[in-house]
């Protein structure tokens, strides 16, 4: 931690970057040596502060790990900068610790309610408070950890389920993936009563150029073919490999005449370049079938119809697009 004040315990501060920093706010200077000093001596890096004011501004810079507030102080009173801190969003979880000459049930209810974690009479034992700051600094740390380790199973289980979603080999999203993507674009629909259409796109003779050219020619040409599809689509469309050499295409907003010109582009796109690698270079086309949801359908009716319309597009001789009626 690299903290700079204008005071000398800035320079104190930075040479233990890796010391706990408390805060402690203390109107009286005799009491707030005393602490400062025992404090440091238990290898602890201390700010100090003379009023409750000045207690929230420093915690807001320099984000201890601990404050210690008097209760009775200047312009603005340990309780108050209690519940600043707890309303300021950095400051929140930062643990404070109450020392008062004030012993009544009342006061340590007061401040206990406003989300301080202990409260110290005054007068004190020195033990006393050094054993508390422990335990307020290691629940704060077991806090962070627990936090950080909450964090760190949420990215894995995100990584995980993407990874579920998702086609190894090409990159798109699955038929798992698909399906959970058809039931969120499925409902925007419906409830916005907006146009909904899909794309069933099949390589024509692909069993073929696996025979031919082996399969790692089979894999790049659907990795290529992947390509073709994501370059060509809108970022809210959907991309998937629905199996095989399978692809369909989601396309949220369109109607069956903009799906269709969509398909035309992918399949001249295709049939005018080349594709594998190295010494297997072949051509291939894609044969396209196009639907649009009609109003009283489901989703998986409407994927139905498409892939009877990519069958009538083989049948009627490949490397064409057919739409659905």
């Amino acid at each position: 931690m690299n903290i700079e004040t204008t005071s000398g315990e800035g320079a104190a501060l930075t040479e233990r970057p890796s010391s706990p920093v408390i805060l402690v706010a203390d109107d009286e200077p005799v009491n707030l040596s005393l602490i400062k000093r025992r404090l440091e001596w238990e290898a602890y890096a201390v700010l100090t502060a003379h009023d409750g004011d000045e207690a929230v501004e420093k915690a807001q810079k320099f984000l201890p790990d601990l404050i210690i507030l008097d209760v009775m102080m200047p312009i603005m009173d340990g309780l108050q900068a209690c519940r600043k801190l707890k309303d300021i969003p950095a400051t929140r979880e930062i643990p404070i610790i109450f020392l008062s000459a004030l012993d009544d049930i009342e006061t340590k209810v007061s401040g206990l309610m406003l989300g301080a974690n202990d409260y110290i009479s005054k007068p004190f034992r020195v033990e006393e408070l050094i054993a508390r700051v422990r335990v307020a600094i290691r629940l704060k740390r077991e806090r962070e950890e627990l936090r950080r380790s909450a964090e760190e199973a949420q990215l894995r289980a995100e990584a995980a389920r993407e990874m579920s979603m998702s086609d190894s080999l090409t990159g798109l999203r699955n038929r798992y993936g698909l399906q959970r993507a058809l039931q969120r674009e499925y409902a925007e629909t419906r409830r916005y009563h907006r146009p909904l259409s899909c794309l069933m796109i099949d390589i024509d003779y692909f069993k073929e150029i696996n025979d031919t050219c082996g399969h790692a020619a089979g894999d790049t040409a659907l990795m290529q073919t992947a390509r073709i599809l994501v370059d060509a689509v809108r970022g809210s469309d959907v991309v998937c490999r629905y199996g095989g050499d399978e692809f369909l295409v989601l396309t949220p907003e369109t109607n069956l005449e903009g799906v269709a010109a969509l398909g035309e582009k992918i399949r001249l796109t295709a049939a005018s370049r080349l594709f594998g690698d190295g010494e297997r270079i072949f051509e291939l086309t894609l044969s396209i079938g196009a639907a649009e949801l009609l109003p009283d359908e489901s989703s998986h009716e409407m994927l139905a119809r498409a892939d009877t319309a990519l069958y009538n597009a083989k049948q009627a001789g490949r490397n064409r697009i057919a739409s659905a009626e």
